[in-house]
């Protein structure tokens, strides 16, 4: 009897000893599991603030050589990489077709949110309401200028509202190939030359040069013609932009003479051999070694010219008058503008100030467009440019010494302008279609018309 007691008693002992063993093993998993639902919970709480954000789809339309394109996308990219909730569509083409697609898009009420913008046709576009006032978003802080001078703010501001943030600083510019000098033994203009002596040297280029190789591509485009205008001290447009700037067409015949004369004297590519490339950087007859100066780009293009010659070229200032006025002006190389059209201008905005700001995204756009606005990112970029970019800068600071002021942005019709340039003034002086003094007559009574439109 005793035993039996005995043996139920150790019975009991074990139950209870398995009995503590399950309830605390039992007690860790009740602890671990609650310690993994609080992780969970956690991380499920920080990936639900992350998808939080609303999805936004943005448009971005620019124009550009291929450098520009493949440096933009990669900083679209990181964008994306940094802000997972935005999804950018890209739209890019080169210059040429550009303002004919963005006519196009406004008329069908259908812009990109955000749209590469040139200082000649933002009067155009902001009088036809169609870029939106970015003040609202620098007062959120949604676009930061904080670190931005005055004078790269305010050629993107009408009236006080600020309807395009510059993409970099630039001036007009020539281009030059200083190992075709030395192939031809001569030295290369000096900042300060006039137009007599660009026509020499071109002269001299071409007749050392051999067959086929010129001493320049020349230009007869508008934008020669302001800067042939500023240094009279005239403009294209009057100050209410119902008429021209000017009263002596002997103005624009002067300057047509040069542009004649040297394709006459053989100095000048013939226009056969450039006139097809257009604005298409690549094609340019300086890259193609078949000149040794372009006549007109803007500063900011060199780092794309430099990279489809596949050799080093230098950026010269352009001509001046004896007595003259200084012709040059530090202009925004181009804008990034917000549409009206878009519905995500917050975003957009937001965007823009990555661009101007975001020192990572500058390292990939490497200056491209144009001195950069910000303090902070010249200062870092400075120390790394590759030596276009730091051509580019330096190229900036010595046109200081031949700028004065800018002029005010093109007035409504500027666009109908330039093309009436191009096709009855520029392209039939490259042909020989025309005497200068036909050329600028013609334009005087055409383009009075058009600026009419504007009383």
């Amino acid at each position: 009897m005793r035993q039996k007691v005995k043996k139920l008693l150790w019975v009991m002992m074990l139950l209870f000893l398995v009995g503590v063993l399950v309830a605390c093993s039992s007690g860790e998993e009740s602890n671990a599991s609650n310690e993994d639902t609080d992780n969970n919970a956690s991380d499920n709480e920080e990936a639900s603030q992350d998808s939080g954000k609303e999805e936004v789809e943005l448009r971005i339309l620019w124009w550009g050589s291929q450098d520009r394109h493949d440096r933009t996308l990669e900083a679209i990219d990181l964008y994306m990489e940094k802000n997972p909730h935005v999804t950018i569509s890209p739209e890019f083409t080169g210059w040429d077709g550009y303002w004919e697609k963005m006519a196009t898009q406004a008329a069908g009420g259908n812009l990109p949110d955000i749209v590469q913008m040139d200082y000649k046709y933002l009067s155009e576009y902001v009088g036809k309401d169609l870029l939106a006032n970015l003040n609202p978003h620098v007062e959120s802080g949604a676009l930061d200028l904080s670190d931005v001078e005055d004078v790269y703010i305010d050629g993107g501001k009408i009236d006080g509202g600020l309807y395009a943030v510059n993409l970099g600083a630039n001036s007009h510019a020539q281009a030059y190939d200083p190992a075709m000098y030395e192939k031809a033994g001569v030295e290369p203009l000096e900042p300060g030359y006039t137009y007599d002596e660009l026509i020499s040297k071109s002269q001299e280029l071409s007749e050392k040069l051999g067959d086929d190789v010129y001493g320049i591509q020349p230009s007869a485009n508008v934008m020669g013609f302001k800067h042939y205008l500023r240094l009279h001290d005239k403009w294209l447009y009057n100050d209410d932009g119902t008429g021209l700037g000017y009263e002596d067409d002997q103005l624009l015949v002067d300057f047509l003479q040069v542009i004649k004369e040297l394709i006459d004297s053989g100095a000048g590519t013939p226009p056969e051999l450039f006139k097809s490339a257009g604005s298409n950087i690549e094609q340019q007859s300086i890259v193609r070694e078949q000149s040794a100066i372009l006549m007109e780009l803007h500063s900011n293009q060199l780092v794309a010219l430099e990279q489809a010659a596949g050799r080093d070229l230098e950026l010269m200032v352009q001509p001046m008058i004896e007595g003259g006025e200084k012709g040059h002006y530090i202009k925004p190389s181009q804008f990034f503008s917000v549409s009206t059209h878009s519905e995500e201008q917050e975003e957009a905005a937001k965007f823009i100030d990555f661009i101007t700001n975001d020192l990572e995204a500058n390292e990939i756009l490497n200056a491209e467009r144009g001195v950069p606005i910000a303090g902070e990112v010249r200062e870092h970029l400075k120390s790394n440019l590759a030596p276009a970019g730091l051509k580019m800068f330096e190229f900036v600071e010595l046109v200081q010494d031949y700028a004065r002021e800018i002029d005010p942005p093109d007035p409504q019709g500027a666009t109908e302008i330039e093309s009436l340039f191009e096709n009855e003034v520029e392209d039939p002086i490259y042909y020989g279609e025309v005497t200068p003094e036909e050329a600028a007559q013609n334009f005087r009574e055409k383009a009075t018309e058009i600026l009419a439109k504007n009383k």
